[in-house]
């Protein structure tokens, strides 16, 4: 076999030959591999499958940019510069024209602790985004009979001290009659019976509308984003709260009003409460991968990693003084009922939800 000259580099696919090159096709995934000068030195069987598959050996050496398509290569380039640069792994989701999901990652491939390469995994998970999306079907069923056990529970206390207050009252008329002092204060009783009545009476209302729908399945974004930010202006949370709203007109989605308007207050309540009543609130809204998003985003303090996967339990709270730990739970199963999600996504300060939506069928342009 002949030697290469000294000071030669290898070529782009002498790059990963052999076992590593074997390897890189043994994946079930789509993989490509690009150097700091943005050509292909790897591209796997998975890549050459395909609507978008290209053969291996009209891809490597190539720039990237002559082997995606122009849309392509601009996603794509300042996401692979990012991971050159900071040497930190980019993830996200991607959904084709023809409703194909992927899940796509770039990975930094180091040498001596420097960046040399940057790998693109390509995953298509939209078979198991159907049978994600059965399981949250599911999901639901089980959660409303667990919220139905924890609203029995729950009222259960309240009927008790409506009893009690009803005995004291019934006491009270009995033996003092008219006088100053016992009607002051079977006054009193009769304001926490009103309390406790109100209380069952959200409960209640909280359960039905968690499991059904409402009369009208289209919302306008911006609009309802408007009437919530004026329902809790007032609040005394919301004092010190700037509600900032980034949301375009026209942006419809597939949700009732009254249950966006639910999930929006629950958002900005929490929100309200994890920044101490001081703070900025931000709606962002727009479209994404055929989808309406909306994300509300605090300055808080951010939700800490301990209690990251339990935030969406019901009845689980922080502060038990001031809520009940059923507005978040309730919110995501609104969503989730209406063929949306409803998640907590990474933040470098503050909280930051994000509500997936269905594009409302009135919204037909736009975005694929």
């Amino acid at each position: 076999m002949p030697r290469r000259p000294k000071n030669t580099k290898p070529s782009a696919p002498e790059l990963l030959s052999g076992l590593g090159e074997a390897i890189l096709d043994a994946m079930p995934v789509g993989i490509y591999v690009v150097d700091r000068a943005m050509r292909v030195v790897a591209w796997n069987a998975k890549r050459e499958e395909g609507a978008i598959g290209k053969p291996r050996a009209r891809v490597l050496g190539k720039p990237l940019r002559d082997v995606l398509t122009e849309g392509g290569y601009l996603a794509t380039e300042p996401v692979v510069r990012q991971v050159f640069e900071s040497g930190e792994a980019y993830e996200q989701m991607s959904e084709t024209p023809g409703s194909r999901l992927f899940s796509i990652a770039r990975l930094p491939v180091k040498r001596n602790g420097a960046v040399t390469h940057v790998l693109a995994r390509f995953d298509d998970v939209t078979e198991q985004r159907a049978l994600e999306m059965r399981v949250i079907a599911n999901d639901r069923l089980a959660f409303l009979g667990q919220l139905v056990a924890g609203v029995a529970h729950e009222i259960a206390e309240p009927l008790s001290g409506i009893a009690g207050c009803a005995e004291a009252l019934y006491e009270l008329a009995d033996r003092a009659g008219k006088k100053p002092a016992a009607r002051r204060e079977a006054k009193k009783f009769r304001e926490l019976i009103k309390g406790e009545v109100a209380r069952c009476e959200r409960l209640v209302r909280t359960l039905m509308q968690s499991s059904r729908p409402g009369r009208s399945d289209v919302s306008d974004l911006k609009a309802e984003a408007e009437i919530v930010t004026r329902l809790v202006e007032r609040h005394p949370a919301f004092a010190r709260v700037k509600v900032v709203s980034r949301i375009p007109e026209k942006l419809l989605a597939g949700i009732d009003p009254d249950s966006l308007r639910q999930v929006l207050i629950a958002l900005a309540t929490n929100a309200a409460r994890a920044m101490s009543g001081s703070g900025t609130l931000t709606l962002h809204g727009g479209k994404s991968h055929g989808r309406i998003v909306l994300d509300v985003v605090d300055s808080g303090p951010g939700v800490p990693p301990l209690i990251r996967p339990r935030i969406f339990e019901p009845f689980f709270t922080t502060d038990a003084a001031t809520g009940a730990g059923l507005g978040l739970a309730i919110a995501r199963s609104l969503v989730r009922g209406r063929g949306g999600d409803l998640v907590l996504r990474p933040s470098h300060k503050g909280a930051a939800f994000r509500v997936v939506l269905r594009r409302a069928r009135k919204d037909s342009g736009g975005e694929p």
